[in-house]
């Protein structure tokens, strides 16, 4: 049995240390409580390698092996049967990716990786646009509740005469109009799974108590019903309110604001990050290319605005910008001139001091790439001569590059 994580890998310990994908388990494995104890044991197990590279542990009767990924080369376990899970730079979720650089998106990233594989009510922290909901589906898609759903409830936009309903479901009988056997609740049909609770700060006050139930008793009370219903569900929730200023102010309980922020997570905005533009506007250039069937770049003098602008809409601001400008720049340079009348105003100073995309020279650039490139081949195909031949060039040239690599420690 196999188990990936960022970080870690999980084997079953057997004569020919077979392994398999998380959706292809064993027959003796097939029992999901037992698979989500062992991925939640495994990454309690991880937790305190500090000083260790691999360990066998014991999962009710079964042998293990734990290894960290950084070190599966010392373990003799070759990399292609080591499926990628989540890069430093590049997470994906549903598709989509998550582009980032800066230290502080990646300290960010890193405690996303933490409470993946935990239960923990997660408070996700962050204005507009920041990302809040990729995160919050990253922390799903990671963790042991993926096979299960993920339901996504903007509590801003359910009228506050519904929210308890869609919520919590209602008995049969319990208000005219509604379904004569009654209807399910949010959070009954997506037991098992993740909920993710947009803008709970949103949420009616009179409804925080019933709120505070589903997460210290795990069980629900349906409008209309004296019986309340057990659930399995994991809650992450997001806001762009000071919820301790609403606790002051009583709009907020405070008892549930301390059950909700278990484990907050703040995501900066792009203003505190702008070394994550040079990521982004290729990320999104590259996207919109692939969408609309036509290149297009930015001048030097646009790229700099972007620099200089604080992106009060932070990623959502940039991403919707770039498309828009795909739209309706019929060139292929997009220059000063296309630029919304808020961001050209913007002053331009070409100066030291001021923020420049941080590009690598281009022999440099060029240098990564051909290592990546070779290293990512002979990771598939394990022979020189197939390498060579899959990227058209000499097998000496390929062998000779191999031997740099693997030198360096690099392969």
């Amino acid at each position: 049995m196999d188990l990936s994580n960022s970080s870690w890998k999980l084997f079953e310990v057997n004569e020919n240390l077979s392994h398999h994908t998380l959706h292809s388990f064993p027959k003796k494995f097939g029992n999901k409580d037992l698979r989500a104890r062992i991925y939640k044991a495994s990454g309690h197990y991880f937790s305190l390698m500090e000083n260790e590279s691999a360990r066998i542990i014991w999962i009710d009767e079964y042998p293990f092996l734990l290894f960290k990924k950084e070190n599966r080369t010392y373990l003799g376990v070759p990399n292609a049967s080591i499926a990628e899970g989540m890069s430093g730079e590049v997470w994906k979720a549903n598709g989509k990716k998550l582009t980032f650089q800066s230290e502080k998106m990646k300290a960010v990233m890193e405690l996303v990786r933490k409470v993946s594989f935990v239960d923990s009510t997660v408070l996700i922290l962050g204005k507009t646009g920041v990302g809040k909901s990729h995160i919050a589906k990253l922390i799903h898609q990671y963790s042991h509740r993926s096979h299960k759903q993920f339901a996504m409830v903007n509590c801003s936009t359910i009228p506050e005469s519904l929210i308890e309903a869609e919520l919590f479901g209602y008995s049969a009988g319990s208000f005219t109009g509604g379904h004569k056997d009654g209807k399910q609740g949010i959070f009954q049909s997506v037991s098992g799974g993740t909920i993710f609770l947009d803008e709970i700060g949103e949420i009616p006050f009179h409804l925080q108590a019933k709120m505070l139930e589903v997460i210290q008793e795990n069980q629900i009370r349906p409008i209309g019903s004296a019986e309340s219903i057990p659930v399995d569900v994991r809650i992450i929730a997001a806001t762009n309110q000071n919820l301790e200023e609403m606790v002051e102010k009583k709009l907020f309980r405070e008892d549930l604001y301390y059950r909700l922020n278990v484990v907050p997570i703040h995501i900066p905005p792009l203003s505190e990050r702008k070394e994550d533009l040079e990521v982004l506007i290729t990320y999104f250039l590259e996207l919109f290319h692939k969408k609309y069937g036509v290149p297009k770049m930015l001048t030097p003098e646009a790229i700099n605005v972007f620099y200089q602008y604080n992106w009060p809409g932070n990623v959502r601001e940039l991403e919707n910008l770039i498309e828009r400008l795909f739209i309706t720049v019929e060139e292929d340079i997009i220059s000063l001139k296309d630029l919304p009348e808020k961001m050209s105003s913007v002053s331009i100073e070409f100066q030291a001091e001021a923020h420049v995309p941080p590009f690598k020279p281009l022999k440099e650039a060029k240098r990564q790439y051909e290592k990546e490139l070779i290293a990512k081949a002979y990771n598939i195909y394990q022979n020189t001569y197939k390498v060579a031949e899959v990227l058209q060039v000499n097998q000496s040239t390929i062998a000779r590059k191999v031997k740099e690599l693997r030198e360096k420690g690099e392969l």
